[in-house]
């Protein structure tokens, strides 16, 4: 060993052997990284390819506000038989690419549900009205209680609860973070005013509403989000609507908020959706745009012929990009 120990101390001495030496500890260190990293690269494409594999369908939502069934149920059936009929004429190809989701107010849940195909979802226009405790006060209907109907999912933050009925940035994220928990999706509303756009505050007034709705969704739960923009100024008969320019400038700005506050996998794994006037002759207009992921519709909504034109229009032009896949 002592002899071994003498000839290593007189190698080190010479400068070929030390270069030997440093060459091949070099070519060690490289070979182990390239090893390390190939193995790390591959792991992660195998992820990419499985999450590439799953694939979130284009969302289209009807409000019925409270429009129909007023005096007669009988409308709400026959709205149901027509949706019924309407679906199983869609091709499969169709079907397979929008979700259709249709919101009937509270007292009619259960109806619609129990006469509706199971191959379209159903969800409520609201939750709980309160802040504070929920459960156990009188008139209040939780988000256990809709889901216990049949419900998928819960239209929240409308420009009607908001600006009518003055729910607040705190109560919505309460009700967003609770209807989650209860297992609902939740297709979240946010718009600004005539005012707050006129004044240059379109995008701090989004950021605002979307951020605080933010605070009560989790980070694997984003694939259950469905975020509408409506302006608040293109919404209601004879109302004009935004132009698809800028809807696609809004929801863009949108999908990098919620980048850079949720991450990149939160932007991929939700939906952006637009809603303001939009009916069979404009769809068209927005269904290809990049950041649009679907519609909410209104008017539109309770007329089977309608709804089914612009299902076809986003099945057709909707595009397929990698915002769509989880």
């Amino acid at each position: 060993l002592k002899s071994n120990q003498s000839l290593v101390k007189v190698l080190w001495k010479r400068d070929e052997f030390r270069s030997v030496v440093f060459l091949a500890t070099g070519f060690l260190a490289a070979t182990l990284f390239t090893i390390i990293s190939g193995s790390k690269s591959s792991i992660e494409t195998a992820q990419i390819k499985e999450n590439e594999s799953v694939k979130q369908k284009l969302f289209i939502a009807t409000n019925w506000k409270c429009k129909i069934g007023d005096g007669d149920v009988k409308e709400v059936d026959d709205l149901c038989n027509d949706l019924n009929t309407m679906w199983s004429a869609l091709t499969q190809t169709e079907k397979e690419n929008i979700e259709l989701c249709v919101n009937p107010p509270y007292v009619f849940l259960d109806r619609v549900r129990s006469c509706l195909t199971k191959d379209i979802s159903v969800g409520s226009q609201n939750v709980f009205d309160a802040n504070g405790p929920n459960e156990g006060n009188t008139g209040t209907t939780t988000a256990k209680m809709l889901h216990a109907v049949g419900s998928e999912w819960v239209l929240l933050g409308h420009s009607d609860r908001r600006n009518n009925l003055g729910e607040t940035d705190k109560l919505i994220s309460e009700k967003v973070e609770e209807s989650l928990a209860a297992g609902l999706g939740v297709i979240l509303t946010i718009g600004e005013l005539p005012n707050q756009r006129k004044w240059g505050r379109a995008l701090s007034t989004l950021r605002k509403q979307l951020g605080a709705a933010m605070k009560g969704i989790k980070p694997d739960e984003w694939h259950k989000i469905v975020v509408a923009y409506e302006p608040v100024w293109a919404v209601g008969e004879g109302a004009t609507p935004c132009s698809p320019e800028e809807a696609q400038r809004i929801n863009e700005e949108l999908r990098k908020f919620i980048t850079e506050r949720a991450g990149p996998d939160a932007a991929a794994s939700c939906r952006l959706t637009y809603t303001g006037s939009v009916n069979e002759n404009n769809a068209a207009e927005y269904a290809s745009l990049v950041d649009v992921d679907g519609f909410v519709v209104g008017r539109a909504g309770l007329d089977t012929s309608k709804l089914r034109s612009i299902i076809e229009t986003l099945a057709r032009d909707g595009r397929s990009s990698e915002h769509n896949e989880l």
